[in-house]
């Protein structure tokens, strides 16, 4: 891999395989839900294929896309994903950034935002769902401060992959502190 650095419009195509990290995808529905030009997500799709980060299967005319989990350097590339994924969450929930902090400084361990809030879902009356691989100290202070209930689900490490609840977190989630540590605990 020559170059780890990735232009915006990469960088959004390569969250498209985010999440749930063994899915496959393909240019045309890639394209749709972006609103790309289906030209431009197919160069993209074969430059990543040459620098080794994505492999594709052939279906039909299709060809699905889906991450290399033998390169090296994927584990990377999925924290640039997962913090770029962070970054552009806190942009945009900027009144309610201090929330955040206050949740990441009370945490010992994993903390990850769920939910409506992670699916980009949220309304004025969402709480918020917040899943936590270690401690959490109490929050009813920022839960009054903000105004807002927040569901914690506490685990330690030996959680089920196989479990429905992480299997929903592993879709969508938003890592607030972590990244490392998460990342080395997906299944590759």
């Amino acid at each position: 891999m020559s170059n780890m650095l990735f232009n915006r419009n990469e960088l959004k195509i390569l969250e498209e395989f985010g999440g749930d990290y063994s899915k496959k995808n393909y240019g045309r529905a890639i394209a749709k839900k972006l609103g790309f030009n289906q030209k431009t997500v197919s160069s993209i799709l074969i430059k990543l294929e040459k620098e080794n980060i994505l492999k594709f299967e052939q279906e039909g005319k299709n060809k699905y896309y889906f991450f290399n989990k033998l390169n090296p350097n994927i584990k990377d590339v999925t924290k640039i994903i997962e913090l770029n994924k962070k970054i552009k969450f806190l942009n945009k929930h900027r009144k309610i950034k201090g929330l955040f902090d206050g949740l990441e400084q009370k945490t010992d361990g994993v903390l990850i935002i769920f939910g409506s809030y992670a699916k980009n879902q949220e309304n004025k009356d969402s709480d918020l769902d917040v899943f936590v691989i270690g401690n959490i100290k109490d929050k009813k202070d920022l839960e009054d401060i903000y105004n807002i209930k927040i569901n914690i689900v506490k685990t330690k490490k030996e959680y089920s992959r196989e479990n429905a609840l992480f299997k929903e977190i592993m879709k969508d989630h938003i890592i607030l502190k972590g990244i490392e540590e998460f990342v080395n605990l997906i299944k590759w």
